[in-house]
């Protein structure tokens, strides 16, 4: 039996330096190869349906780190949002005695990565979570989550979803804002990365 772990606030902390796929891939599927006219309109839709197929699939595509805020600690198991899960950099929290944000031992606990979501688990013979302060949100965990740094780490079928997706957003006269959805995927798109979907426990 799963405890689940309240997702209740994520925060970006280094967003992915690359898309999962080229200006190019799109280019080549739209026909445009030798057309430049298009090209920053095209990035900033190819980061929008980088966004749409994500949330869709409840998954990091290309690494990126995140830090997740908790009020309290869930149990000895703490799962991490948006896998598949790198690894962890830190878990810290705001001590009761120390008032301070300190580092809970790497040792005190065990990654798992192997799974979907990714967990961290308190090891058997450490005496437990640390005690908090009573302040809002005193836990901060920071991990590294997503296939790779390189579009070649993520799914073929996930990479042609982002690419069709920012054809589709192309080809629409609706206006599409980068960092936000637009339009729901277009249904071939959601049928093909419908597999890669996360579903949680």
């Amino acid at each position: 039996m799963h405890t689940q772990t309240p997702w209740n606030r994520i925060v970006t902390t280094t967003a992915a330096v690359t898309e999962p796929v080229s200006l190019d891939r799109v280019k080549r599927s739209l026909g445009l190869d030798n057309v430049r006219d298009y090209d920053t309109t095209l990035q900033e839709l190819i980061k929008s349906a980088t966004n749409a197929v994500s949330n869709d699939l409840g998954r990091a595509l290309v690494t990126t780190v995140y830090t997740l805020h908790l009020d309290r600690w869930p149990g000895r198991e703490i799962q991490l949002p948006y896998p598949p899960l790198i690894s962890v950099d830190s878990v810290k929290y705001y001590g009761d005695v120390t008032e301070t944000l300190d580092t809970f031992s790497s040792g005190s606990y065990t990654v798992s990565t192997g799974g979907d979501p990714g967990v961290i688990w308190l090891n058997e013979d450490a005496s437990g979570w640390p005690e908090l302060m009573d302040r809002p949100s005193p836990i901060e965990i920071q991990f590294q989550a997503g296939f790779g740094a390189d579009s070649d780490d993520v799914p073929a079928a996930i990479q042609a979803a982002v690419a069709m997706t920012a054809a589709y957003f192309f080809d629409q006269p609706l206006p599409v804002i980068t960092g936000t959805i637009a339009t729901e995927l277009p249904l071939g798109v959601s049928r093909l990365i419908d597999s890669e979907r996360f579903q949680r426990y």
